[in-house]
């Protein structure tokens, strides 16, 4: 039976990135060099988003967000962590993104943890979303 895979996939939040991998028996991988079989051969994803000022993905996540939408995430779970941007602000910007893995299949699991936020905790989060990744 083939081994299934967590991947964490951060921009430059490697550090928490790595923690939420340790955390899930998870590999890290930065979106810079994400590709379509990293996908693919994953269970489930936890992405490590972070937005601009104005609540827009960064460039790399745009390119990733691209790149996803062409590979069929049907039966992928998925986990937002939200490491740059509020829920306030761009709570908009991260359910689009949410829309569009759904659109191709993907199943959000979870809320998304913004780590702005005054109550975000990384050890709860991480409880809540694994079972489910």
């Amino acid at each position: 039976m083939k081994h299934e895979s967590i991947v964490v996939v951060y921009d430059s939040c490697q550090a928490i990135a790595e923690d939420i991998a340790d955390k899930l028996g998870a590999e890290t991988v930065s979106v810079q060099s994400v590709n379509v079989r990293q996908v693919e051969n994953s269970q489930s994803l936890v992405l490590a988003i972070e937005l601009q000022a104005d609540g827009q993905p960064t460039a790399h996540w745009q390119y990733a967000c691209q790149t996803m939408h062409g590979v069929s995430l049907t039966g992928k779970n998925i986990a937002l962590f939200v490491a740059m941007g509020n829920k306030v602000d761009h709570g908009r910007a991260v359910e689009a993104i949410c829309s569009q893995l759904r659109r191709c299949g993907a199943h959000i699991v979870g809320d998304q943890l913004f780590v702005s936020s005054p109550e975000w905790n990384l050890d709860h989060w991480v409880c809540t979303v694994s079972p489910n990744l």
